[in-house]
């Protein structure tokens, strides 16, 4: 099947899309389930923060005008953030949204050249909350160690592992053994992961399942200082010291970057084999507002973190007009 458009005796890579996976502009081979799943974690974070924006950010943007915009809003946005379910969901989705950063992973040879543009976005982020808390008044705006820091310290993770996996394997030479030996090895980003996470859940932290939520107990003691803390509070939870007061946006890299690279197993075992055309069939129409988001991920993800606080803003400061 072609996209129209195309000359259909030479369509190139371009546009090109059949049975067996999407071409983007530059022939690289996109799965739609990968991008409908991404699209649909990015959404849902979307509405969390909205949530968030409202009992948060809104109370302090009608003090500022004196207005009163969107009344009761805090107190739908407060009982949605307390929400059980809103609670159990979002464990599902920051799990499975960091399983699929390392299954793109393993899709593309780019990896460090992703780490070093998310390091830069990152970067950014903290920057701009930074003058934002600084002029604007708002406490606890700074974002030190968000998920976009954390991802950035797991794609750098994957490709040094990786890297230093492929290199071992190539160390091998050739032969059959070489080459069963050299796609082992690259399983060893997951194995990596794997790990890393039974030695966290075993002894940095410890899990109770209480009403249908499972809650993870950091057990790492605090340090003396504070300027120790934040340093420890960027690689694990620190148990006494709270982070969050520091940063607007709070993921370690343990337990959250260790999923990233569990998720190359799935990316290994999948979508290196034939088994990665099994849901092709059901791509279609239906799907493509929610692969769009996924396809754009990074991108939506940081946008929405600036357009929610600043179209509440811009409402709150029209209204205070009239």
């Amino acid at each position: 099947m072609y996209l129209s458009g195309i000359n259909q005796k030479n369509p190139g890579r371009l546009g090109y899309k059949k049975m067996t996976g999407r071409y983007c502009g530059r022939g690289k081979e996109r799965f739609w389930e990968i991008d409908f799943l991404r699209g649909l974690c990015v959404s849902l974070m979307i509405i969390d923060h909205l949530m968030f924006c409202l009992y948060d950010i809104l109370p302090f943007l009608n003090d500022m005008f004196g207005t009163n915009i969107f009344a009761g809003a805090e107190a739908v946005g407060r009982w949605y953030w307390t929400w059980d379910l809103r609670i159990l969901v979002r464990q599902v989705v920051i799990t499975m949204f960091f399983m699929l950063c390392g299954v793109s992973c393993t899709l593309t040879r780019g990896n460090v050249r992703r780490g070093i543009l998310l390091a830069i976005v990152a970067a950014g982020i903290t920057a701009v909350t930074y003058v934002v808390e600084n002029n604007f008044g708002l406490s606890n705006a700074t974002v030190l160690f968000g998920v976009i820091h954390m991802i950035a310290a797991g794609v750098f993770l994957y490709a040094f592992i990786d890297n230093a996996a492929i290199a071992a394997g190539d160390a091998l030479g050739q032969g059959k053994a070489a080459r069963i030996a050299r796609e082992v090895l690259r399983f060893l980003p997951a194995l990596a992961g794997i790990g890393l996470l039974v030695w966290y859940f075993t002894q940095c932290s410890y899990v109770t399942y209480t009403g249908g939520i499972w809650q993870i107990h950091e057990t790492v003691p605090a340090r003396g200082s504070t300027e120790e803390n934040l340093f420890l509070s960027i690689f694990v939870y620190v148990d006494g010291f709270n982070f969050s007061r520091y940063s607007g946006d709070y993921f370690p890299v343990l337990p959250f970057a260790a999923l990233i690279l569990v998720g190359g197993a799935i990316g290994r075992l999948v979508y290196h084999s034939s088994a990665k055309y099994a849901l092709s069939p059901l791509d279609g129409a239906w799907n493509s507002g929610v692969c769009f988001i996924g396809r754009h991920a990074a991108f939506v993800y940081v946008a929405h973190m600036v357009v929610i606080p600043v179209a509440l803003f811009l409402t709150a400061w029209i209204a205070s007009l009239f």
